[in-house]
Order: C-alpha cells, then sequence, then structure tokens
C-alpha cells in the first residue's frame, strides 16, 4: 500500500528551522537566558518562575548564563540537584535545548 501524505510544507519549514536552531545550539551561539529558559520551562522544571529569580535566588551574583560559567561545577551541580528537576547544569540546558526545538516544530 502506497501512502502519499500532503500539506507538510509548514512541516518541512519548521524542522528545517529547528535544525538550523540546532546548528546554532551546538556551535555555541549566545542565547537570551529568559528565551532560552522560558517561564514554562522554568515553573516546570524548577523551584523558579523565570531564570531571573533562579539567578536572584542563588548563592552566587549572577545576572544572566554567562555568569553562570563562572561558578564553580559542583557547587552549580548541587544547586541544580536542590532546585530543579535536573542534576546537572548540562542536564538543565539539554532539556532546556529540546524544548525549545520541539516547540519549533509542534506549534
Amino acid at each position: 500500500m502506497d501512502l502519499q501524505v500532503t500539506g507538510l510544507n509548514g512541516l518541512e519549514e519548521r524542522v528545517e528551522s529547528a535544525l538550523n536552531r540546532l546548528g546554532e545550539l551546538q556551535a555555541g551561539t549566545r542565547v537570551q537566558s529568559d528565551a532560552f529558559f522560558s517561564q514554562p520551562f522554568m515553573s516546570d522544571h524548577t523551584e523558579f518562575d523565570s531564570f531571573a529569580a533562579f539567578c536572584e535566588q542563588s548563592p552566587w551574583s549572577l545576572d544572566d548564563v554567562s555568569d553562570v560559567q563562572g561558578v564553580s561545577r559542583d557547587r552549580l551541580n548541587e544547586y541544580i540537584a536542590a532546585t530543579t528537576d535536573f542534576e546537572t547544569w548540562e542536564g538543565m540546558k539539554t532539556r532546556a535545548a529540546e524544548e525549545e526545538l520541539i516547540d519549533q516544530i509542534v506549534p
């Protein structure tokens, strides 16, 4: 049985856009923290309703994602494990990227 599906142009464009974004993320493109760690993401996976609140309540002086890079990985991972659904900073970033890409594909 052959099955032909038409009307997938919009999906094809969304997948192409998501693949471009995946390449950007893998290349280390700068991100806006509140866009990358969106309010729904933060509410669903952390004790905070925004990335700004995550930074403000941390034991360090953090203003943005770039400031997080300067924190000891072990101490940061302890904070992540205590206040989020994740065990590590890498796990949190990866999940945020996955959700962003899925949101681009599935409107």
